[in-house]
């Protein structure tokens, strides 16, 4: 049970800020590609670090694998919309 609270909070913590930093991406009018590589990105690190933590003992490889993509995510949208603002 601690377990799928934990999958669960870190979902909670992570990915409203992956898909706020996505909303701005697309809003600095960027190519569609970019916002749709971006969220199936997010999606397919969920969905990894989910499997990884479901299965006992812990699959550490797709738990790591699954946080990678999450925080790659973050990290070009976060540059991304820096730089768009910085230079416009």
């Amino acid at each position: 049970m601690l377990r799928a609270m934990r999958v669960h909070a870190n979902f909670a913590e992570y990915v409203p800020l992956a898909l706020l930093l996505i909303y701005f991406v697309e809003a600095t009018s960027q190519p569609p590609w970019l916002v749709h590589l971006l969220g199936s990105a997010l999606l397919l690190g969920r969905v990894c670090h989910a499997f990884g933590m479901s299965h006992t003992p812990e699959n550490f490889r797709y738990r790591v694998a699954g946080m990678g993509l999450t925080f790659a995510v973050i990290l070009v949208s976060a540059t991304h919309i820096l730089i768009t603002a910085l230079h416009p």
